[in-house]
């Protein structure tokens, strides 16, 4: 028997809920939602789904004639799937085939909403997902602006699937959150993710303790910390150093670098060269603001980080603990070296010293270059090469540039015969390898 259809009047009284008993000709079926009841009837194309209650809370439900079940008293097939199974079903579908999608009541705030007074905004993919990977912060919120393509849809689940394995709150925002992203990035490109952190560890040394065999680690000694920056930069005195080759550490020391940008250049250099570690003199370079960790594209997530408030005694302690540094300097003349009575070198022929001994490198200001008093201080001079220097031409390269080339010639893989070169060895004081065994009690440790 075919069922007539509804009315006005019994449709509002099923989705109200005022009739739970459908009439003749229909069944009410288990499929339950909120504000939404279904029946089933017999229709000119078989069987039919009837959906009652509120336009907007109408979901899709497919027929599915496979998990079917015969009604031998009517003779009608209706669906056996219950309502914990349509959610879980559900569930699934809004979380592996199809992206999340904003509220669409979703007012942004007329502030940035800060978590607390020292968070941090990280934006661009890379950065976000190097640090969401590396896990050295401490975080709060991901703000993800929901994409079009396909794309970018795949980006928004690796950054959410990152986000939600570090037990970060997720939020997915539309348009009008747009203005208050970028007053979160500063104005610059964010890509559409945004992530709320605590400060990257920077963790403040006054030495570096001897190093008397090559090995995979190092110590250093822990300058004075509040109890909120200890929880930010940790106090484990080990630093970790991984190497594809038996060698000493290579680490790089910043002083009176004022551009963000070469900061983060310089990091993302570092990093892909191989270094062990960065050291940057607070009281006078550029700090780790998110313009430099966005140019370092997520870099300076996995790079150890030290902060110095003394450079001069800072080295001072460290050579005396067998640390060798090398100021770099431009290749201006031949006679670079006498200018502060320091040996001068050429990256093309100073052989390999990271297999003798662990070595600094010092980069001074974009402008004026290393400090008068810093050049005395380092145990030689080093410079790169070049093909046109004097008659009006540049005689130096941007400081990120220069630190990658430092970095190639420093920790590229030792050939048969590379070595220091003997009358730099002379030079620069170096004892012998057999000579620094761990436990000598003429290694004496300054701190």
């Amino acid at each position: 028997m075919k069922a007539a259809p509804l009315n006005r009047a019994q449709r509002r009284a099923a989705a109200f809920g005022h009739n739970e008993n459908p009439p003749e000709g229909y069944k009410a079926l288990p499929i339950v939602s909120t504000k939404q009841q279904y029946w089933s009837r017999n229709g000119s194309n078989g069987e039919q789904m009837v959906s009652l209650g509120h336009p907007r809370s109408r979901r899709r439900i497919e027929y599915d004639k496979e998990s079917a079940t015969k009604d031998s008293d009517e003779g009608r097939r209706v669906n056996t799937l219950t309502r914990e199974e349509g959610l879980d079903r559900f569930e699934d579908r809004k979380t592996t085939s199809v992206a999340e999608r904003p509220r669409r009541k979703s007012h942004a705030p007329l502030a940035i909403p800060y978590t607390t007074p020292a968070s941090e905004f990280l934006y661009g993919h890379s950065v976000v997902t190097a640090a969401l990977k590396n896990s050295r912060r401490k975080f709060y919120k991901v703000y993800l602006y929901h994409g079009d393509t396909a794309e970018v849809r795949g980006q928004d689940w690796q950054v959410r699937k990152l986000a939600l394995a570090a037990n970060v709150e997720v939020t997915r925002v539309g348009n009008d959150w747009l203005r208050l992203m970028d007053k979160m990035s500063g104005g610059r490109p964010h890509n559409g993710y945004i992530l709320e952190a605590s400060p990257l560890p920077k963790l403040p040394v006054t030495a570096l303790h001897p190093v008397p065999n090559p090995q995979s680690t190092f110590r250093v000694a822990i300058g004075h910390q509040s109890q909120e920056e200890e929880a930010v930069n940790g106090s484990d005195p080990v630093v970790r150093y991984g190497t594809g080759y038996r060698r000493y550490p290579f680490l790089l020391l910043l002083d009176g670098i004022r551009d963000p940008g070469n900061i983060g250049a310089i990091f993302r250099s570092a990093h892909f060269l191989g270094a062990d570690g960065i050291v940057i003199c607070s009281r006078n370079s550029a700090g780790l603001t998110p313009v430099a960790l966005k140019a370092a594209a997520g870099a300076a997530e996995s790079l150890p980080i030290f902060s110095v408030d003394k450079p001069t005694s800072f080295i001072d302690s460290c050579q005396q603990n067998g640390w060798k540094f090398y100021a770099a300097v431009s290749p201006s003349s031949p006679d670079s070296g006498n200018v502060t009575g320091r040996p001068f070198f050429l990256t093309s022929t100073m052989g390999n010293p990271t297999q003798t001994h662990p070595c600094i490198v010092i980069l001074g200001s974009e402008g004026e270059g290393l400090r008068w008093n810093i050049q005395k201080k380092a145990d030689c001079l080093l410079g790169i090469e070049a093909q046109r220097i004097g008659n009006g031409e540049l005689d130096s390269l941007n400081v990120s540039v220069a630190a990658a080339l430092l970095c190639q010639a420093f920790l590229k893989k030792p050939t048969a015969g590379d070595s220091v070169k003997p009358e730099h060895q002379e030079n620069l004081n170096i004892a012998p390898v057999d000579s620094r065994r761990e436990g000598d009690a003429n290694l004496k440790i300054v701190v």
